[in-house]
């Protein structure tokens, strides 16, 4: 825990009009990681694709993945956070320390449509199972090796066996949110230190 003081914004970075604090901003950000990590999922599939990697890199470098795609996520609702902390200081907002847990719930939304809309749509053509497949990786990229090797594992099984496996990832940017916004508004991680750094040269979050 870090117990240094927090640094203030000043009075008007909490006035509503400058800057705003809603439930979508942290949905937003969500999708956002997503949409970030699926451009080194590409990279790394076209590579995949065209060379042989070792079974153990290859498991490896999915991993990295994942780790890139929890790290984003937690450091993108940790700074909404830390900015929650000033509005709800000069009483424009008012605290609700389940927000991140809330915010992490409404975010997979898309995901849990595109996951519905594959058990449906395989009743009838693949073609459009397939599609919303491909959107869910676009929120779920850094899973979609362990969703392969699963559907490897059990290649008889129908979308509809293999739907839990689509809904697992949905677990964690739930719990992301819920630990990532408690952590920032209260000032608690060793990540502060490099986002109090930042707040020096970026006179954008002030």
């Amino acid at each position: 825990m870090n117990n240094s003081p927090k640094p203030e914004f000043s009075p008007r970075s909490a006035d509503p009009n400058v800057m705003t604090s809603t439930d979508f901003s942290f949905v937003r950000k969500h999708w956002y990681v997503g949409i970030k990590t699926v451009a080194l999922y590409i990279i790394f599939a076209v590579i995949t694709g065209r060379m042989h990697i070792p079974y153990g890199l290859y498991w490896f470098i999915s991993i990295v993945l994942l780790v890139i795609w929890i790290y984003f996520d937690y450091m993108d609702i940790y700074k909404l956070a830390m900015r929650d902390y000033n509005l709800v200081k000069y009483k424009y907002l008012e605290y609700n320390p389940n927000r991140g847990l809330k915010t992490g719930l409404l975010a997979q939304i898309p995901g849990f449509v595109c996951v519905l809309m594959m058990c449906i749509l395989s009743l009838g053509s693949g073609i459009w199972s397939d599609l919303f497949r491909v959107l869910w990786i676009v929120f779920y990229s850094p899973f979609a090796v362990f969703i392969g090797a699963i559907q490897l594992s059990f290649q008889s099984a129908s979308i509809w066996q293999l739907a839990p496996f689509y809904l697992i990832p949905m677990l964690f940017q739930p719990v992301i949110g819920f630990f990532a916004y408690k952590n920032g508004f209260n000032n608690i991680g060793i990540f502060y230190k490099f986002i109090y750094k930042s707040r020096d040269k970026d006179k954008r979050l002030r």
